[in-house]
């Protein structure tokens, strides 16, 4: 397999992952809790980011990844709130 399609596979999975990751939790924090806890999960996707950031490693960077976790969990944020916020 070409070095580049790996990179660009790895890129993918990682954009697929921070949404899996954030969708999974913004469901789980919807059937779970009565009223959808929307500081909480502000500050899931803000730690997350903030962690894998931290502690990237200098060969591989996660810039996708933390920007995947960022939008996605704010675009759930709205999803489940948008009835509050009418």
């Amino acid at each position: 397999m070409d070095t580049h399609v790996r990179s660009e596979l790895s890129l993918l999975s990682e954009l697929l992952l921070s949404i899996l990751l954030t969708a999974t939790i913004a469901l789980y924090c919807y059937k779970a809790i009565a009223p959808f806890p929307w500081l909480t999960f502000i500050g899931f996707p803000l730690g997350i980011a903030l962690m894998v950031g931290c502690w990237e490693n200098k060969k591989h960077s996660w810039s996708l990844f933390i920007t995947g976790v960022l939008f996605s969990g704010f675009v759930w944020l709205i999803y489940y709130n948008w009835s509050s916020l009418l």
